[in-house]
């Protein structure tokens, strides 16, 4: 059988990301130093999310977004600290089958799906 062990996101605003992450889904992250690279790795349900620093903004500009989803308590709590940490609302808000479902830009500009618990 498989698993998932970990997802690692190249990170531009380290910082703007750790306080999203940290305050939308309770992760607690640590430093890391991945073969010189100093990482911001936290877990989430078994699941070790790596944020591994972009160098520069030309690495930035051409590399690929992630694309997570999260199943969360209060799906517009999440939305409203995305945007107090510089992400931005992705679309509206959705009800389908007695749950909300809705999607947000983190800091960096990756597309998060938020669902609600059933």
């Amino acid at each position: 059988m498989s698993s998932i062990s970990s997802i690692a996101f190249r990170v531009h605003n380290m910082e703007a990301m750790i306080a999203f992450y940290s305050e939308a889904f309770q992760i607690r992250f640590r430093e890391v130093d991945t073969f010189g690279i100093h990482s911001q790795f936290g877990e989430i349900n078994g699941i070790t999310l790596k944020f591994v620093p972009i160098r520069d903004d030309a690495d930035f500009a051409g590399y690929p977004v992630q694309q997570p989803g999260f199943t969360v308590s209060d799906v517009e709590a999440v939305i409203a600290l995305a945007l107090q940490h510089g992400g931005r609302k992705a679309g509206e808000i959705i009800q389908s089958s007695g749950r909300i479902q809705a999607a947000v830009r983190d800091p960096d500009g990756n597309t998060i799906e938020l669902y609600s618990e059933e």
